[in-house]
């Protein structure tokens, strides 16, 4: 059971801020798997992508605005997709933005 305080907080929270927090959990979800499932550590990611292993630390502890690019290299590097956009959803949102 949720304190009044949680509640009354989340229910001040903006919605792009929910989405926000819900996308960036996501991502470090998705990255830590690819991580995972090629044996990678932080660190090798670090050396791979030319970085400091205390960026890549922030990137996957909430500490970092991603960008489109920053995302790009990641998939580039890892050779796995990291956001996936519904082409299902996608045609759906074109047909209204055509009716």
């Amino acid at each position: 059971m949720r304190s009044k305080v949680a509640t009354q907080i989340q229910e001040e929270t903006p919605e792009e801020v929910r989405i926000f927090v819900r996308q960036y959990t996501d991502i470090v979800i998705r990255i830590n798997q690819i991580l995972q499932a090629k044996g990678y550590t932080q660190k090798d990611l670090a050396e791979r992508m030319g970085k400091k292993p205390s960026e890549i630390n922030k990137w996957l502890k909430g500490n970092h605005n991603w960008t489109l690019m920053t995302l790009a290299k990641l998939e580039a590097e890892l050779g796995e997709p990291i956001i996936h956009i519904s082409n299902h959803r996608l045609q759906k949102n074109r047909k209204k933005q055509i009716a």
